[in-house]
């Protein structure tokens, strides 16, 4: 019987329960309701309202013009063979970086300026990389961790 190592692959990718669709219809209907609250306190005399209430809007639509532009980042990495693959792809950049599976090291450690947070590394001969910052919590940067040491171990 022969044993084949098919590979291993995870991606972490941001929490986008929001389609752009539904992101239109929400900002217009916060546009509709800021609005006819602003016309009623500017026809009661307070016009100041209005300016503020469009600087909100703006901020608002920047705020989901922001969240799609990253809504198809990722990170992943994937083991193939003798090889780990960590990929990262953000809406402006994106990296390879490959590392040869049997000196490939993992480690769980504290984030410098990171308000107590961990990091989850994954490197080889001196170059590191670190994977799921802002994508995975420090529970699960552990528990990702024992399961890649457990994957690098099994090397053939």
């Amino acid at each position: 019987m022969a044993v084949f190592d098919l590979g291993y692959k995870i991606i972490a990718r941001p929490n986008n329960s929001l389609s752009l669709d539904g992101g239109i219809k929400l900002l217009a209907a916060m546009a509709v309701v800021t609005l006819l609250i602003a016309l009623g306190f500017a026809r009661l005399g307070a016009w100041m309202v209005l300016p503020f209430a469009g600087l909100e809007l703006a901020a608002f639509a920047y705020a989901f013009y922001y969240v799609y532009l990253h809504a198809s980042d990722y990170e992943s990495i994937a083991i193939e063979e003798d090889k780990v693959i960590v990929e990262k792809k953000s809406y402006k950049n994106s990296s390879i970086t490959v590392f040869q599976r049997y000196w490939t090291q993992v480690s769980v450690r504290a984030v410098v300026n990171s308000q107590g947070k961990s990091g989850l590394f994954i490197g080889s001969h001196g170059k590191e990389i670190e994977f799921g910052r802002h994508l995975i919590d420090d529970e699960q940067r552990v528990a990702l961790a024992r399961e890649l040491k457990q994957k690098f171990k099994n090397v053939s």
